[in-house]
């Protein structure tokens, strides 16, 4: 006697990915193109959105575009962060630019945070892909008003080899900050 599968949410099947600037735009179609039935894409530049969605990209990487072109039924790219409330799981994934002396502004990453755990649904999970100084997890810890989980996930990422690194990624590295739960 086959047992009956519990239905799962349509909440729980959304990815989410905040931030489009290499390291969400590859993330984003790489997870689209492994058959997740919805990814969104969301990054407040209306223009990039709409760009994205007719496949023109500000980077280039080998495979990307025929890449999106088999996985476009399954992604959205959009500018509305309303978008994120359907979304299980939301990657904060904005590369981080450094100055000459290797310092990083967080300014922009922690605003996409903000957005992006202000429009998650509770109970979602916030998984930040963004390169960051160590401690900022913690801060961003402390800024969480509402009940959503936490995890960082170290990427693996090469300029000019993203999509090859991106579909079988080499490795997984995960930390929450709670020692005592399993990931």
């Amino acid at each position: 006697r086959a047992r009956r599968a519990r239905p799962r949410s349509e909440t729980a099947r959304m990815i989410g990915f905040v931030g489009l600037s290499h390291l969400g735009i590859v993330s984003s179609i790489a997870t689209a193109s492994k058959g997740h039935d919805g990814v969104v894409g969301f990054d407040p530049n209306g223009e990039l959105c709409a760009d994205l969605a007719r496949g023109k990209f500000p980077i280039f990487e080998k495979g990307l575009s025929e890449l999106l072109r088999d996985s476009s039924p399954r992604i959205q790219f959009t500018s509305d962060p309303d978008a994120l409330k359907n979304c299980g799981v939301i990657y904060i994934s904005l590369d981080i630019a450094t100055d000459d002396e290797n310092r990083g502004s967080l300014d922009a990453f922690y605003s996409l945070f903000d957005i992006a755990a202000a429009h998650a649904s509770a109970g979602a999970i916030l998984v930040v892909l963004s390169q960051l100084q160590p401690g900022t997890t913690r801060r961003l810890l402390a800024k969480m008003a509402r009940e959503l989980k936490l995890f960082y996930q170290v990427e693996t990422l090469i300029f000019g080899n993203a999509v090859e690194r991106a579909l079988p990624p080499e490795r997984f590295i995960v930390g929450w900050a709670d020692p005592a739960q399993p990931l």
